[in-house]
């Protein structure tokens, strides 16, 4: 927010001489300067500019967000912030009357109030919806309640209250609507150069030409009488079709569907046709036709009812006669009477759209919680004083509502405070003001009012205008704010004939008393309201329910004026019992020019509204009074003598908070009940300290109130200790003797069931060592939960025994097989045949070469001290060329010896001791690798000879001899890549890689390049049957561990 220098003072209040002259020179300095507001005291005074200001954008929002009013240049925003201000520090109800002249901008000021409300209150994703909500009110607002008058484009023609619900710590979280008295009449008729509601000439400008032919209409408004009757269909400061817009948007807002939206098109459209129906009565008849019934039957489509019965209900009326027994007589009507039934319609039409308009926008935005949870500011902006050249029922209503609200003015802002000083034996001066009380009682007091008397009037069969006016003439003539033209009474020239003059605090307003009678009962023919309701459109029809027109010729509803009267004193009431604060608007023209102030104009409005009265009290007397108990409730801990608590006489409390916070004696005064502050000033040093301070009171309350929480669970901890205690002792006890019951119960039900296992168990197996299977067909019986470890060991014992029976029931030899061929079943991870017999020494058999063997044999042996030979059979070699070469491996108790194959001549000797491990594949295949020692080779054979595949047995024998011979075990390891190293000590290391291919129908064996071999088998097995045993973890890893494999003895 930029700050510009302001020409004048921004307070009447400061003004170094109170008076009228003095104050119109302040307001046209600041006005002419564009400074439209100024204080007086916390009174905003607001001056219409005719002009767009840059004062209410988002910066001067955040600007004045939180201020205090006499810290911040004069704005609408400063004194919505104390109102909300106000709300949250008090938990009180705020109200902001905003009244003037129509024209001087209360509408505009009633929006700014919102936006900056709306704008600084909490927020949350659903409170923001609300907030929109309740700013796009505003707009349908206007739409339907406002139109262009001679003094005001934009007048309001509705009174509105709203109120801005809010949770107690200050969130939007609802709204209220209510409408007073909407000028109906305007549909029909009005002044020239005015127009009727916005609302006709936006949906005839913005609503698409499809649509608009949908409903029999075009954009010229000029082709509906009810629209060109004033002879002014435009304004040049409202732009129609962009309003039309935002008028549909807000309605969305607040979730119309389009049928809704569609149902008050065609409303409006059926008002718009109604005014283009002519009635002619031909000279010679009393009753009367419509000329154009094609109108009348677009009206009835658009409505859903009949053409004939419309058009029945527009030319006659119902009238019942009879007490006990009934009878409806159709009364035609004359072509006056036609066309007030027309008019009626189209205006209550009208008028029901609206109330139904409202009332959905109160359904929407209303919150549901209880009064008591709730605050809310309302925002009264209601139609202001009006003196037309001819002024009827509405501007009598309107001013009626404005003598009310400047009474309650004058009471809360004069006439209380004035009071509360006397009452409470303060010195002070009177200040004369004018109390208008003496009006509303002219107008509103029983019996004898105008309202009264107006009513009275409507219930008598022969009353007219003209009796109405001699009853005024008979009841008021004495009383000095009543004059009319009669010769017997007050006379004054310058009233014409059927009218009478209210000398109003505003001005002297002349009323014509045609039209009141039937405006104040509202006439309207039960015929009109039963052809709506046969609509067979639910939304047309519910605009006049069926207990509005019940019993209508029987019963004289509540008139118009007393509606009127009593909303206006529910309006009233509900001020009163909030906290107000004042926007008073002023119009500097009646031209709508900016710049330019009509000095008499404005000081005229200054005088009625007594803006100089206002200041002189607001000067002489006091800024704040409060009561004693609220003051020191609020102010106590700024004195140490009345905090925490004071029990004393309030007088001397609030002494002892002025005097602790060093105010002076002059700034206060100490009336009965109240202290009384003489500036804001002091106030706002009063709230400075008291904001220092409550911090540190807050964290002592908080530390107070944590210990006590400290304590009392530290109490409630002990005693939930002391609780569990006794009753987890009581629980373990009564568990205690429950398991000790189930044990025993457990016990016997397991014995009885072991017992029974053992029997059946005994009777399976009774005969089983006279079985030759010694129980091979026998299953093991499934034992209970409790004995299947017992069962396992039982189980073993009997297997055991089984295979002691069977190995001694064998001879030497086989025995000597079976150790070979288990020690084969624990040592080997790849298929082999297991019933194949394992001889041992298969050359002993060869009968080509049996003798040359057996005799080198017995020699060898004893040269070499070998005791006996564990395996001896032709091999296949593997040089460290990669060429196979058949050859002799023998295999003793001591010794793994590789002979010639002819001449059985020792080529290699290798000690069993000097034998690291053996490696070979998982496949079919019969290569074996035998590691040795550095820096002797190891050895490649291939363990196949006569076509059967002997690796198993070579493995047996090889590990049997190296567990007798070193007491270890040997390391077997399994691979697909076996490294090794035939050639040392000067050979290279080699590589040989296993694989599987179902192409081949044998091994093959090759060379794939130096030092890397490839031995491929088919995926068949060795021979049949095969043993093939569960996988055993292998490393494919040439370079992996050798795997130790334990021998059985």
């Amino acid at each position: 927010m930029v700050e510009r220098k302001e020409p004048a003072v921004n307070d009447f209040v400061m003004m170094n001489e109170v008076s009228e002259d003095n104050l119109m020179d302040v307001l046209a300095a600041r006005y002419s300067a564009d400074f439209i507001y100024t204080y007086i005291g916390d009174v905003i005074v607001s001056v219409n500019p005719y002009k767009q200001l840059d004062i209410y954008t988002a910066a001067n929002i955040k600007a004045y967000n939180g201020k205090l009013i006499w810290t911040v240049s004069p704005h609408i925003y400063a004194l919505a912030n104390e109102a909300y201000r106000h709300m949250i520090q008090n938990q009180e109800n705020q109200c902001v009357i905003i009244s003037g002249e129509s024209g001087a901008g209360k509408t505009e000021a009633s929006k700014i109030l919102m936006q900056f409300i709306v704008a600084v209150s909490k927020s949350s994703e659903k409170v923001e919806v609300i907030k929109q909500m309740l700013l796009d009110s505003n707009p349908v607002l206007e739409a339907f309640g406002n139109a262009k008058t001679i003094r005001n484009d934009n007048s309001s023609r509705f009174g509105k209250y709203m109120e801005i619900q809010f949770s107690k710590n200050g969130t939007p979280i609802g709204g209220k609507i209510t409408n007073y008295l909407l000028e109906k009449s305007r549909v029909v008729s009005r002044a020239l150069d005015e127009r009727s509601f916005h609302i006709f000439y936006q949906m005839l400008a913005g609503l698409p030409p499809a649509k608009l032919a949908n409903l029999s209409l075009t954009q010229d408004p000029s082709a509906y009488k009810f629209l060109s009757c004033s002879n002014c269909t435009t304004v040049p400061t409202l732009n129609d079709n962009l309003n039309f817009k935002s008028v549909c948007y807000a309605l969305k807002t607040f979730g119309f569907s389009e049928d809704e939206m569609w149902f008050m098109w065609r409303t409006i459209a059926v008002i718009l046709h109604l005014g283009n129906v002519n009635i002619v009565q031909p000279t010679d008849s009393q009753s009367c036709n419509i000329e154009n019934p094609a109108v009348v039957k677009i009206i009835a489509d658009l409505m859903q009812v009949g053409a004939s019965q419309l058009e029945k209900s527009l030319l006659y009326r119902s009238i019942t006669t009879g007490n006990k027994t009934e009878s409806v007589i159709e009364v035609p009507l004359d072509a006056s009477q036609a066309y007030f039934a027309r008019d009626a319609l189209a205006k209550n039409m009208y008028a029901k759209l609206f109330l139904w308009l409202v009332s959905r926008l109160n359904a929407k935005i209303q919150c549901k919680a209880p009064a008591r949870d709730c605050l809310f500011i309302g925002v009264l902006d209601i139609y202001g004083f009006e003196i037309f050249e001819e002024n009827s029922f509405e501007q009598f209503c309107i001013n009626l509502c404005n003598e009310k609200l400047q009474q309650v003015h004058i009471e809360l802002t004069l006439k209380t405070e004035q009071e509360c000083y006397l009452k409470e034996g303060i010195k002070w001066e009177p200040v004369k003001y004018f109390d208008n009380k003496l009006i509303c009682d002219l107008i509103e007091r029983k019996p004898m009012g105008i309202i009264p008397l107006l009513d009275e009037e409507c219930l008598l069969s022969i009353g007219d205008d003209s009796t109405f006016l001699q009853k005024l003439n008979k009841h008021l003539a004495h009383h000095p704010h009543f004059c009319s033209c009669e010769k017997d009474i007050r006379k004054d020239k310058v009233i014409p004939p059927m009218s009478f003059k209210l000398r109003h605090y505003a001005g002297d307003v002349v009323y014509k008393v045609e039209g009141f009678m039937q405006k104040n009962t509202d006439s309207f023919f039960s015929d009109l309201s039963t052809a709506v309701q046969s609509s067979k459109d639910p939304l047309v029809a519910a605009l006049f329910p069926q207990s509005q027109s019940k019993d209508s010729n029987k019963r004289m509803p509540t008139s118009i004026a007393t509606q009127f009267k009593d909303a206006l004193n529910a309006l009233i009431s509900t001020l009163m019992s909030c906290q107000p604060h004042y926007i008073r608007c002023i119009k500097p023209n009646d031209l709508k020019r900016p710049n330019e102030l009509d000095e008499e104009r404005v000081r005229n409005q200054v005088r009625y509204l007594g803006l100089v009265e206002n200041v002189r009290v607001r000067r002489a007397g006091f800024a704040n009074r409060q009561s004693y108990q609220r003051f020191i409730h609020r102010y106590k801990m700024t004195c140490p003598d009345t905090w925490p608590t004071w029990q004393g006489e309030g007088t001397e409390g609030a002494r002892l908070v002025m005097q602790s916070n060093n105010i002076a004696s002059k700034e206060y005064l100490l009336g009965k009940t109240m202290i009384f502050i003489r500036n804001p000033n002091t106030l706002w040093t009063l709230e400075g300290v008291r904001d220092k301070i409550l911090p540190s009171i807050v964290t002592l309350i908080q530390a107070t109130w944590r210990g006590f929480q400290v304590r009392l669970a530290s109490k409630r901890r002990k005693a939930a200790i002391v609780i569990q205690k006794v009753w987890r002792g009581y629980r373990v006890r009564k568990q205690w003797k429950r398991d000790r019951a189930a044990t025993k119960i457990l016990f016997a039900y397991r014995g009885a069931k072991a017992l029974k296992w053992v029997r059946t168990l005994g009777a399976l197996y009774a005969n089983v060592k006279s079985d030759p299977n010694r129980g091979k067909s026998v299953s093991w019986p499934q034992p209970p939960v409790g004995l299947t470890w017992a069962s396992k060991l039982v189980h073993d014992v009997y297997r055991n025994w089984k295979a002691n029976v069977m190995v001694r029931s064998l001879t030497v030899e086989q025995q000597k097989v079976m150790r070979q061929k288990v020690i084969a079943y624990s040592l080997m991870s790849k298929p082999w045949d297991i019933q194949r017999k394992f001889q041992c020494d298969y050359l002993e058999d060869d009968r080509s070469n049996k003798k040359n063997y057996t005799a080198l044999m017995n020699t060898f042996l004893v040269r070499s001290g070998d005791s006996h030979v564990c395996f001896a059979d032709y091999v296949m070699k593997i040089s460290r060329n990669g060429k196979a070469q058949r050859r002799v491996m023998m295999i003793t108790d001591r010794h793994l010896y590789k002979h010639d194959a002819r001449s059985y001549k020792v080529k290699n000797t290798v000690k069993l001791t000097n034998i690291e491990g053996v490696s070979m594949s998982r496949n079919t295949d019969a290569f074996i690798v035998v590691h040795v020692k550095a820096p002797e080779p190891d050895l490649f054979f291939e363990c196949y000879s006569s076509k059967v595949n002997k690796l198993a047995e070579v493995v047996a024998a090889l590990a049997g001899a190296f567990k007798a011979c070193t007491g270890r075990d040997v390391v077997v390891h399994f691979g697909d890549s076996v490294l090794f190293n035939n050639g040392r000590p000067k050979g290279h290391d080699c590589r040989v890689d296993f694989t599987n291919d179902a192409s081949l129908a044998g091994v093959l064996f090759k060379k794939v390049k130096p030092h890397q071999y490839l031995v491929a088998a088919p995926p068949g097995s060795p021979g049949s049957p095969v043993f093939v045993p569960p996988t055993s973890p292998a490393t494919n890893s040439p370079a992996s561990p050798l795997r130790a494999s334990t021998v059985p003895k």
